[in-house]
């Protein structure tokens, strides 16, 4: 046996090994942070976002089995740029936002796909429905803030879709009446820190 494998195997037996790393936990830097949907009207997509959100991020591309994410959006936070719209979403007719405030999303695994490509598997929650989805996402890297020295930035972009009439935003009628689509894409745009 080689002496650096003879090193490696007596520390292992004596507990001398380096700890793996712990997957860390992250917070949102709210003004370079973004969740983004586009759903089509008629023929055009219209694109919005919700504004508020807030929850926990642990993520470590060395501990994916100890990463997780629990995501609450306000609904109330819908943006679209249009203030009638904004309040008809909120209203009964889509996201009946007075009963239903929060859309939840809570992960259930990691999995590498690519160099930095990664899936996030989980549950969403929204209104009154629960359903699996795939978050396919793209870690951007991870590097001290250029501003402050005592803060670590972690970059990510990703993206999904979902049927919305799955999750009982809407009827059905404006799906029918071809003015407003069933398929929304959402896009998260996300930049997290810790403490260095």
């Amino acid at each position: 046996m080689k002496v650096p494998r003879l090193i490696l195997a007596l520390a292992l037996i004596m507990g001398l090994a380096p700890p793996a790393l712990a997957a860390p936990q992250w917070s949102f830097d709210p003004p370079h942070c973004q969740i983004v949907f586009t759903v089509k009207h008629v023929f055009a997509p219209v694109m919005g976002q919700f504004k508020k959100f807030d929850g926990k991020i642990f993520f470590s591309p060395e501990d994916l089995s100890n990463s997780r994410v629990e995501l609450n959006i306000q609904v109330d936070s819908i943006d679209t740029g249009v203030d009638a719209r904004d309040r008809h979403l909120k209203s009964a007719d889509f996201f009946d936002a007075t009963r239903y405030p929060v859309i939840r999303f809570a992960s259930e695994g990691f999995t590498k796909r690519g160099d930095n490509e990664y899936v996030v598997r989980g549950r969403l929650t929204m209104k009154d429905v629960t359903r699996p989805v795939e978050i396919v996402f793209t870690h951007l890297g991870t590097k001290p803030n250029p501003r402050n020295k005592a803060q670590v930035l972690m970059g990510f972009q990703g993206g999904f879709s979902l049927e919305r009439l799955d999750y009982h935003v809407g009827d059905g009628g404006y799906y029918q009446k071809g003015l407003v689509g069933n398929r929304v894409n959402l896009f998260l745009h996300l930049e997290l820190a810790r403490p260095q």
